[in-house]
């Protein structure tokens, strides 16, 4: 009896089991709500849910991954991000590895591929993925796959110019001007096969330029040519090209070397320096084909550097090298921790002084790093706390005035403040407007945002007023904590002198990865007596001041 109740109560706590569980659909449906009211880390448990109970469905872990997705579109914190975009990928990886004709994780993983650095590594089977998915959908009968297919033309396109495939992105926009002709997408796509070819003539000219009559060089490209894959000759024309400052070409034949012969310590470390090089030239047109470009160059050089340490791992002088790198790399990169260990270690062991007071330095320069992000943290974290007025207040500069003499008049003096500090330099624009708000000349924008164009989403409110007009022009290197001027000479975006009257001066600025944002204004009368304006409001850019000088 006492076994049979048991059995009893078994059978019926599996058919309640049965009874109550969900379908699929209705899964996806209560995670879709969850995710349309905000309550993201419900729709995820939910999804998760549905892949334990269907774990052989594709469409649960595509849904999974989705979730997972919209999650990481809604975090601050860039290792976070890279956590719920790795899992995203497994979710959606597991979907085509059950079905491989699911097309739908297939858009997603590909899209979400592309939209990711190079450094992740998903950007070829990205690409792969979306090809496959345009292929599909050119083929389809169903009218509703011209929307999709546009979409997907659009992302493919962007990952092929990341890719440095231009004329593959040239031929997909235009398909995208054949599908939707005289359309804002075929207008775009038109201003993309502009762009792309602008930007090769701007490589073409560069290449030219570089081109080298040294008889050394000319010698070891005719000993490359004759013998494509020896070691030394390519190692010798690499180098060459470093000692002339050519840092482009040195990678192509340090990186052809290296395939020849991955175990030369001296040709990575050579590659690492010509990488750190190319870093510091600052931002240039590449940087509108590929936003992740300096990005993936930082992930890349402390790579090389850590092979090259694996080759030589006595080798003192290369792990300062790569201690120093690992302080200096963005916080993304993520190894502050390791270098700190390694200065540490150095300081530790019987070097010369030079070199043990080479890692102090260093080290104290981590501390000082460590520190602003302890700060960023307060200031993202716990902005309605007296904490946070006390890291703008140790921040914020002190004014300095400008001797104005020495500037030909007429002119607009422009003096601000930037008083925070984040990881990375703002994306920092100063420009000019009238009264009505009619866009009149961008007197400075920061490299990216220079550069990236409307690719950028840091300055949106520069970016909608000015539409880009001489940008290039007055694109400079970023600005930080500090305080800084601009002149402006009263002439517009078109070179014509301003006639007289109201004005405003506006300066935004936006900071990463914390996310702070501020727009200031400012008005000016230009009229026949001088005027001065002083704005202070907020803390990022906490005094604007503005004077006319007739």
């Amino acid at each position: 009896m006492k076994y049979l109740c048991v059995a009893l109560m078994m059978i019926l706590s599996l058919a309640a089991s049965f009874g109550g569980s969900k379908t699929l659909d209705e899964y996806i449906t209560e995670a879709e709500e969850y995710k349309n009211a905000g309550q993201f880390d419900k729709a995820i448990s939910t999804m998760e849910q549905a892949v334990t109970d269907y774990p052989e469905d594709s469409d649960a872990y595509l849904h999974l991954g989705v979730m997972l997705g919209e999650k990481a579109q809604r975090i601050r914190d860039y290792m976070q991000i890279y956590d719920f975009v790795g899992r995203a990928f497994m979710m959606w990886d597991k979907a085509l590895l059950l079905n491989p004709n699911n097309f739908i994780a297939r858009y997603y993983r590909g899209a979400w591929a592309l939209n990711m650095p190079k450094f992740v590594g998903r950007l070829e089977s990205g690409i792969n993925d979306l090809e496959i998915v345009t292929q599909a959908l050119e083929q389809s009968p169903d009218p509703s796959s011209k929307e999709r297919l546009l979409e997907a033309y659009q992302y493919l396109a962007g990952g092929y110019q990341k890719n440095a495939q231009y004329s593959n992105a040239r031929s997909v926009h235009e398909k995208i001007i054949k599908l939707v002709p005289e359309t804002e997408y075929a207008e775009a796509a038109r201003q993309n096969i502009s762009k792309i070819k602008q930007f090769e003539r701007w490589q073409a000219e560069r290449a030219k330029s570089r081109k080298s009559d040294d008889p050394k060089i000319v010698e070891l490209e005719g000993k490359v040519a004759k013998d494509p894959e020896n070691f030394g000759h390519l190692f010798a024309l690499g180098s060459a090209y470093y000692e002339t400052g050519d840092y482009e070409q040195a990678e192509k034949m340090l990186r052809r070397a290296i395939d020849v012969d991955g175990s030369s310590r001296e040709a990575y470390k050579l590659l690492a320096s010509t990488l750190g090089e190319i870093s510091d030239v600052g931002y240039d047109p590449r940087i509108y084909m590929d936003t992740d470009f300096r990005t993936d160059l930082a992930f890349e050089t402390i790579d090389i550097l850590d092979k090259a340490v694996s080759l030589a791992p006595d080798d003192v002088e290369l792990r300062l090298t790569r201690a120093i790198l690992s302080i200096q790399l963005p916080f993304f990169v993520n190894r502050i921790g390791e270098g700190i260990e390694e200065l540490e270690a150095i300081i530790e062991s019987d070097v010369q002084d030079e070199m043990k007071a080479q890692a102090l330095y260093w080290l104290g320069y981590a501390h000082q790093k460590m520190g602003t992000t302890y700060w960023i943290e307060v200031v993202s974290n716990y902005s309605a706390t007296s904490a946070a007025g006390d890291v703008f207040n140790t921040l914020r500069p002190p004014v300095r005035h400008v001797d104005l003499s020495k500037y030909g008049a007429p002119i607009v003096y422009i003096d601000f403040e930037l008083g925070y500090r984040d990881e990375l330099a703002p994306q920092t624009a100063v420009w000019i407007e009238d009264a009505e708000g009619k866009f009149i000349k961008t007197v400075y924008v920061s490299g990216f945002s220079g550069y990236a164009k409307e690719r950028q989403v840091n300055l949106p409110v520069w970016a909608k007023s000015s539409e880009f007009a001489g940008v290039d022009a007055v694109t400079g290197a970023s600005i930080d904590l500090g305080h800084h001027v601009y002149i402006w000479d009263l002439i517009d975006h078109l070179g014509k002198k301003v006639s007289r009257g109201q004005y405003k001066v506006v300066v935004e600025v936006a900071y990463w990865p914390s996310m702070q944002y501020q727009r200031v204004e400012a008005p000016v009368d230009i009229n026949k007596s001088e005027m001065h304006k002083v704005v202070e409001e907020g803390n990022l850019i906490p005094y604007l001041e503005v004077r006319y000088l007739p």
